[in-house]
């Protein structure tokens, strides 16, 4: 074979190979050699890079204005989670256009579009949270009625093997809803839609799905290393140069600094290194953000998106009727019970008013209306006092002094007229 000809050959397998990575691409256009595009994709580079900067500049201000009041540093940081949150979720918006070979839009739209999803994202979390939360409550229940003595330990046999299997599967439909319920909310999906197609997946893809984003985020760590290890050095190296040669002096000392003694020359050397990492870490961010969309828009082409958007939409009409159920039962029972309170609270009040309206009338009509079948008793014959010869000297002696006769009370020790004693042997 002559050189020109095994140049040619070389030539025409390069082409092949060339080609054939070109097919694989088309019929696979969402799978991971698609990876480092992101690095490329300038507006979700911007808006990711601008507000880690903005973040980082806001919860600075927080730390200053904190000395005034705790209450400034708890507000400014939170406002700065809320932006650095924003800026990822406009990032993976513009990722996902870009997987879409969509148009880009601007960044103040990126931007405004990740703000608006983070209330679908918190719903999403909060969901999932349930969820788990769910599980583990009936898992407990479980153990707690294991905890009879001669049958307990029968049921544990089987009760802990379902309970391993069953936290095993939550964590793999976890793993793969957390990595494509984003990029789902990105895309337009409604919270329950992206909760029961990412549940869908997990149940039909799951190995399929779980290979492809361990791939990524194993691409995605070697190509963080290998950033902040170069960063790293070279801002050693830079940081030591500008030093000597600036003359930061004793206020790169660490007391100095504790005491917020930074020159200005340290204050922008310390801006410039927080540029470079900011951008550094949205290039990091980016890579992960790329493959949970590549995963959503893979796997979403294979599944039925309308059938199970119906179906979620179903479960949610029926939850709601049955809770709109419960609703109108509650209320009509709460009226039910008003009403028969205050029935009773009015024949309560108008009980007591009858008899004092009917008076001596029906005082006097009372004995006539008892039963005959229930005789009135006789009445006790009332004993005569004169008829008794003891009573007249009894109550002569308990009202009339002994001696001379005066009128005294049953209470008085002595006669107040005469001064006699009314007790004891001589009272008698």
């Amino acid at each position: 074979m002559s050189p020109h000809s095994a140049h040619h050959h070389a030539h025409t397998r390069l082409d092949a190979h060339i080609d054939s990575r070109i097919e694989a691409r088309v019929d696979h256009p969402y799978s991971l050699l698609r990876l480092p595009e992101a690095l490329t994709c300038w507006p979700a580079l911007a808006v990711l890079a601008a507000s880690f900067l903005v973040a980082a500049l806001v919860f600075a201000l927080g730390g200053l204005m904190g000395r005034l009041w705790l209450g400034f540093m708890l507000l400014f940081s939170l406002v700065a989670v809320v932006v650095c949150l924003a800026g990822i979720s406009g990032a993976g918006t513009c990722l996902s256009d870009l997987a879409h070979r969509r148009p880009y839009r601007s960044l103040t739209s990126y931007f405004l579009a990740g703000l608006l999803c983070l209330p679908k994202l918190l719903g999403a979390v909060l969901l999932m949270t349930g969820a788990v939360v769910l599980l583990f409550v009936g898992l407990a229940l479980v153990f707690a009625v294991c905890k009879i003595p001669l049958l307990g330990p029968l049921m544990l046999v089987v009760a802990v093997p379902v309970a391993v299997l069953l936290v095993a599967a939550l964590m793999m439909a976890l793993y793969v809803a957390s990595s494509i319920v984003g990029p789902a909310l990105w895309d337009g999906e409604r919270v329950m839609h992206a909760l029961s197609i990412a549940w869908h997946i997990a149940r039909h893809h799951p190995l399929a799905a779980i290979g492809k984003i361990v791939g990524g985020m194993l691409l995605s760590a070697i190509f963080a290393s290998v950033l902040f290890g170069l960063l790293a050095s070279a801002s050693a190296l830079v940081g030591g140069l500008a030093a000597s040669v600036i003359g930061f002096g004793t206020q790169a000392h660490p007391l100095y600094m504790m005491d917020g003694a930074f020159s200005g020359h340290m204050m922008g050397t310390g801006v410039g290194f927080s540029l470079v990492f900011a951008l550094a870490s949205a290039l990091v961010f980016l890579l992960p953000l790329m493959v949970g969309v590549l995963t959503w828009c893979e796997f979403s082409a294979l599944v039925d998106l309308d059938s199970i958007r119906q179906a979620a939409d179903e479960k949610l009409q029926d939850v709601n009727t049955k809770m709109a159920d419960l609703k109108g039962k509650a209320q009509a029972y709460g009226a039910s019970d008003k009403a028969a309170g205050s029935s009773a609270a009015a024949s309560y009040s108008a009980e007591p008013a009858a008899p004092a309206q009917a008076g001596p009338a029906s005082a006097a009509a009372a004995p006539a209306s008892l039963s005959p079948a229930l005789p009135l008793p006789a009445p006790e014959p009332v004993s005569d006092p004169a008829s008794t010869p003891a009573a007249e000297p009894a109550a002569a002696q308990a009202t009339t002094c002994p001696q001379c006769h005066s009128a005294v009370q049953p209470s008085d020790r002595f006669c107040q007229q005469c001064g006699k004693s009314l007790q004891g042997p001589q009272a008698g």
